[in-house]
């Protein structure tokens, strides 16, 4: 489960380079759904949750890989309406690769009758849905409208945001933790 916690490090926190025009985010998301990829083969054989969220997952390491290589060559698209949509089709795909994932750790707290720390990654994940979406509707609302109040509430979401993304990372540090003290404790004797 640690490879869950590194992908949605990867996903989640953006460290960019800036030159001349260009941004290149060292961080990049695409390595991070290769680890929720590598992370979700593994704990497929304990939850389906698992195996579901791996066609999403793929799709969004190839849609962040070309949207990285872009960055990388200089040939990133301005933001227009179309990059906009495109963005909130793939945040709504990524949250429901995450729903996936934390629906997975509940089933695998009722498998292993322990504390996963899945009710706290759902409410985080429902916070953090709130806060993307409405963040993608209003930046859509920007350029499309060019309604400069709303420039005041994407600096709230944002701030929002970040909070949420670093307690969503904590709680699924201190899940695979709990996984891993799981596996590693000595199962009882079956009479």
């Amino acid at each position: 489960m640690k490879k869950l916690f590194w992908g949605f490090f990867f996903i989640y926190l953006n460290f960019n380079l800036n030159f001349n025009q260009h941004s290149l985010n060292v961080l990049p998301d695409f390595v991070g759904y290769i680890l929720l990829l590598q992370g979700a083969r593994i704990l497929e054989d304990e939850s389906e949750f698992f195996s579901q969220a791996r066609p999403f997952a793929t799709g969004m390491t190839i849609y962040s890989a070309i949207l990285w290589i872009g960055a990388l060559l200089g040939v990133a698209s301005e933001a227009n309406w179309i990059t906009q949509i495109l963005g909130i089709i793939s945040v709504i795909v990524s949250l429901y690769v995450s729903w996936l994932l934390i629906r997975g750790v509940q089933e695998l707290e009722e498998r292993h009758m322990s504390d996963l720390n899945g009710g706290k990654l759902m409410r985080l994940w429902k916070g953090l849905a709130v806060v993307q979406i409405a963040g993608g509707v209003i930046g859509l609302m920007i350029n499309l409208m060019n309604v400069g109040i709303l420039a005041a509430v994407t600096v709230v979401l944002a701030i929002v945001g970040f909070v949420l993304i670093v307690l969503y990372l904590i709680a699924w540090n201190k899940s695979a933790a709990a996984f891993e003290n799981v596996r590693s404790a000595p199962s009882e004797p079956e009479f």
